[in-house]
């Protein structure tokens, strides 16, 4: 017979993720732009290996109509990735522009939406959040000159990582209650 999370058993390991993801992500809102660099070089790290993968698949499969297709992209990839492994900041300032102009691109769309749906009682909401969105993105392509911005995906990660662990915490203290306390 099994037992299920609910009725006890693994609780630690929930609150030990929690707490682990909670450390982290506090170091990553401490250290924002570490956090940044971090995300670059992963990003950088499978834009690399898709690159590679792509590569071989061209010449693996050389008969196929695409070969030169896909061997150009695989050539891009691989490109890109050693860029943002070779220019760390360089590839912190492409994700950050990247988010700045979905930010700013998802702001005008959401506006435009919200002026459609007018007649709807919560269209004001949809504006203010279409212009939440637009403020961020003219924000962060703002801040990028002085630098400011670049420091934004490490600290949205962070926050992220704090969110994400104080629910594997809670999952997990809520498993250790007693099976009286779960009503059925």
């Amino acid at each position: 017979m099994t037992t299920s999370h609910a009725e006890g058993t693994g609780n630690g390991w929930f609150i030990a993720l929690g707490i682990v993801l909670v450390l982290t992500g506090m170091v990553a809102v401490a250290f924002p732009f570490v956090a940044t660099l971090s995300v670059e070089l992963f990003v950088g790290s499978f834009i690399l290996v898709a690159g590679l993968f792509t590569l071989f698949h061209a010449f693996a499969e050389k008969e196929w109509g695409g070969f030169a297709w896909q061997l150009a992209i695989g050539i891009l990839y691989s490109l890109g990735g050693i860029g943002f492994l070779a220019l760390p900041i360089g590839g912190a300032i492409a994700l950050t522009v990247f988010l700045g102009v979905v930010f700013l691109t998802e702001g005008i769309a959401r506006m435009v939406m919200a002026f459609r749906i007018r007649p709807e009682r919560a269209w004001g909401w949809v504006l203010a959040s279409g212009g939440v969105s637009l403020m961020l993105g003219v924000l962060i392509l703002a801040g990028i000159g002085n630098g400011a911005s670049l420091a934004f995906i490490g600290l949205l990660v962070g926050i992220n990582l704090i969110f994400a662990g104080a629910s594997f915490t809670a999952l997990g203290f809520e498993g250790t209650r007693s099976p009286a306390a779960h009503p059925a």
